[in-house]
C-alpha cells in the first residue's frame, strides 16, 4: 500500500515510524482493524488520532483503534437495547416511542390552556 500523493516524504517517514511503534504498543488487533488503521495512516493521519475528534478523560485525542472499538461497543450496546425494546413492545409493555411527546395541545388539561392567573 502506498501513501496518498498529497502526503510529503518527510511526513511519510514519520507516519511509518508511528505506525510500527503503535502496532507494538496496541498489541492484538484484528485484520480488519489493521487494514483500517493502515488506510487511515496512509491517507496522512497519525495512528494516535481519530477522525471523529473523540477525546479521553484527560483531554487528549483517543487513538484510532480504541476509538473504533468504542464506537463498535456502543453500536453493539444500542443494538441490544433496541432488541430489548422490540421484545417488550411485542409483549404489550409501554416503550419510549409510545410516550406522548407533549407537542400536541390535547396533551394539556383544559384549564391549563385557558388559565389567566399563572404564577410566573
Amino acid at each position: 500500500m502506498m501513501f496518498n500523493k498529497n502526503v510529503s516524504a518527510e511526513l511519510q517517514d514519520i507516519l511509518e515510524l508511528e505506525l510500527h511503534r503503535y502496532k507494538r504498543e496496541i498489541g492484538h488487533m484484528s485484520k480488519e482493524e489493521w487494514n483500517m488503521l493502515v488506510d487511515w495512516v496512509y491517507s496522512g493521519h497519525s495512528p494516535y488520532t481519530n477522525g471523529d475528534n473523540v477525546f479521553d478523560d484527560d483531554g487528549w485525542p483517543l487513538d484510532f483503534i480504541n476509538t473504533l472499538r468504542s464506537w463498535n461497543e456502543m453500536r453493539d450496546c444500542f443494538d441490544c437495547i433496541n432488541e430489548e425494546e422490540n421484545n417488550e413492545s411485542e409483549e404489550g409493555t409501554q416503550n419510549f416511542a409510545s410516550i406522548p411527546d407533549g407537542n400536541a395541545f390535547d396533551d394539556f388539561p383544559e384549564d391549563f390552556l385557558g388559565a389567566t392567573d399563572l404564577p410566573f
